[in-house]
Order: structure tokens, then sequence, then C-alpha cells
């Protein structure tokens, strides 16, 4: 058989038709035959994916004789880096076994596929927040301490008119307000001038919390504001309102 190298790229579905030959060259009649290819990681000696061709040859058709079709879904090539692969095919035998169903002209039963994402976009860190600036409000009615993640950065020149924004809040025994705030000023302030784009009330809640919404922003920001103690009416007793251990925001 002839060396090809196969491309596969990442973020789409690759479909790549297999035409079944004999040493010479003769097509092959597959109408009833089973065959499996095989995406192997020769690096880390394992199977990264093993899928059923699609037998197009239907026995009759002069033009179908020998073909199949694989397809790789986006799903199937979400874990693969960018980098060599080798494939292989193998068949169904009478007695229920499988053997190798290709062979090269040096009789190696693998071929070469480099797996690419020329259309798919590097997956980023999402931007995590542990420290917070802390203002005491003094206004008659809330006295208490608030808490500002700051300005964080939207990518705007990124995003589509359905840009996803998603939010994770991690917290402990928490009690008290989380707000999600968005401005369309490119250099705001850490208190700028903002508007509430979520605004949720916790009881005693630990674990996290998912927040996602929509839109074209220049600057996201994280502000937390703890219940007081109703008793004491302390305004920064973390006994009493637990904590906001870190946010992720990914955009």
């Amino acid at each position: 058989m002839y060396q090809r190298e196969l491309k596969l790229q990442k973020g789409v579905k690759n479909t790549i038709q297999i035409q079944f030959k004999n040493s010479d060259q003769k097509l092959l009649n597959v109408s009833s035959s089973t065959f499996v290819a095989v995406l192997y990681d020769a690096t880390n000696q394992r199977n990264l994916i093993e899928k059923t061709i699609t037998i197009l040859d239907d026995g009759v058709t002069t033009s179908l004789r020998g073909l199949g079709k694989l397809e790789f879904t986006e799903s199937d090539l979400e874990a693969c880096e960018s980098d060599y692969y080798s494939i292989g095919f193998k068949t169904l035998d009478v007695d229920g076994s499988y053997v190798a169903a290709y062979a090269n002209t040096y009789y190696g039963v693998a071929g070469t596929v480099k797996v690419q994402h020329d259309l798919y976009a590097t997956l980023l860190p999402s931007q995590e927040i542990t420290s917070f600036d802390v203002f005491y409000n003094a206004d008659q009615g809330a006295r208490r301490y608030e808490y500002y993640s700051g300005n964080l950065n939207a990518s705007p020149q990124f995003k589509s008119n359905t840009a996803l924004h998603t939010v994770a809040v991690y917290m402990t025994n928490y009690r008290g307000r989380v707000l999600i705030e968005g401005t369309l000023e490119n250099d705001p302030t850490t208190f700028g001038n903002y508007a509430v784009i979520s605004d949720k009330t916790y009881t005693v809640f630990s674990g996290i919390d998912y927040t996602n919404f929509n839109g074209i922003f220049s600057k996201i920001r994280i502000r937390y504001i703890p219940e007081k103690n109703p008793v004491t009416q302390r305004n920064n007793d973390t006994t009493y309102a637990g904590t906001v251990d870190r946010v992720l925001y990914r955009s």
C-alpha cells in the first residue's frame, strides 16, 4: 500500500474516505466486511480512539467498490494534542477475531496521522481571583465591608453578539450577597461605573456556584458583601458570615 500522511483538524468533524485494495491494487468487494480504525498514541503506548468504518460498498455499484467512510467528530479529537499519531485498521475474521487489514510497502501495519488545531482555538486558563480589595461602606443603611475583585479583562475583541461568560464562585459556609458586574468603559477604576449582571444571596452555602451570562463587556467585576452578625452587628465577622475562597472567570 502507498504511504500517505493523514491530517485531522480539531474543532470540526473530519471525514476520511477509505478505499480497500489488494496487493495488486485491485479494488476489493468489502460489502459484507467489518473494519475498525484505531488511533494509537505510540509515545504513551495507549489506544486513543477506536471507530467502526462505515462501508459504502453495496456489492453491486462499481463506483462504490471497496469504499468505506471514517468520521472523527469534534469530541473524538478533543483530548488529542497537536501531534503525530499512528492509525491502523483491523477487520473481523470468520472466527470472530480481528486481523490486520492494512500494510504499507514495508509491511508495517500502521499509518501516520497528524492532529492539528489550525481551526481550533487553544483553551486558555481561567482568570483566578483569590484576594479582593476591601472597602468599608459607611452609609447608614450598610455599615459593612464589601470586597471587590478588581477589573477583569472580558476580551470584547474576541466576542460575537452572543458572547458567553462563566463565573465560578467557591464558598465556605458563606452568608451574604455575590454580585457580578460589567462595564463598557475601557479603563474603569476599582469602584468605577459598573452595571449589575447577577445578584445572588446565599445562606450558609459551601461549595461552587456557577453563573453563565451573555454580552459584550470591556471589564467584569465580582463583588461580595458578607452578611453582618445580627446579634453583635460586627461588620467583618468571618466566623458568622463564612468566606468566599476564590473565583474563576472565563470569557
